[in-house]
């Protein structure tokens, strides 16, 4: 799907919140007795330990231990079959995947990752937006056309929406749907990208694996937002 424009690295009206990336592997029992290989190589940047809680259903080795910097602003997830990174504060694909594969090698290095299962890459947005006469304003935000059966009320008071595309060997599931702050009661889009690969996958390709996966997530927001929100993101107007 081509761009209607070209992504900017990082707007400065960015609504993004957490930008996040997984990789996930055939189960490795070597995690769990060098997981404090692994701390120490990443300790500095990451000293704060967040040790998973027991969930009904759920085996506990299956859940992460999270690592974070101590502004609490990005973080590393490890699992006996997955790794992941997150940021809070994204300053562009290039830095995210050059830290994203900082971590991974140094993990790499410790427990074996030739096979990759999954490699997933999410984009978590928070659009707030004024209601008008009640009504949501999704044609000021989203260039996307949701008919409803005729006789129905046309205006929307909220909005969920899942949809979700697949090639050849990726799948995005789009999440769009209408939330509020419980805390003052202001409204806001949460507009989630979650994109993931399943196939044919090996570490030593992970590199162009998260640049495409950058590449159609970013391209599909592109796509779904409408020019007017768009020049607000550049900064163009208020």
């Amino acid at each position: 799907m081509p761009n209607k424009a070209s992504p900017s690295p990082v707007y400065p009206n960015s609504p993004l919140v957490e930008v996040a990336c997984e990789i996930r592997f055939p189960g490795e029992m070597s995690v769990e007795c060098k997981r404090d290989i692994f701390f120490s190589a990443i300790r500095q940047k990451y000293p704060k330990i967040y040790v998973p809680k027991s969930s009904e259903g759920k085996p506990m080795s299956l859940e992460p231990y999270r690592f974070q910097n101590e502004e609490d602003t990005a973080g590393v997830g490890l699992a006996i079959n997955s790794f992941s990174y997150y940021e809070k504060q994204y300053q562009g694909h290039e830095k995210f995947i050059k830290e994203f594969m900082r971590l991974a090698k140094i993990l790499e290095k410790i427990v074996p990752l030739n096979k990759l299962n999954r490699v997933g890459w999410r984009y978590i947005n928070i659009i707030p937006f004024v209601r008008q006469d009640q009504e949501i304003p999704l044609d000021s935000f989203f260039s996307i056309s949701v008919e409803v059966p005729k006789g129905n009320k046309s205006k929307f008071e909220n909005i969920s929406l899942v949809l979700a595309t697949r090639n050849t060997s990726d799948t995005i599931v789009t999440r769009l749907q209408t939330v509020q702050n419980t805390e003052d009661d202001r409204e806001a889009f949460l507009l989630d990208f979650d994109y993931s690969i399943q196939q044919n996958l090996v570490f030593s390709k992970l590199r162009s694996n998260l640049k495409t996966a950058h590449q159609e997530t970013s391209g599909l927001f592109e796509n779904l937002i409408t020019e007017e929100y768009r020049e607000y993101l550049r900064g163009e107007q208020q």
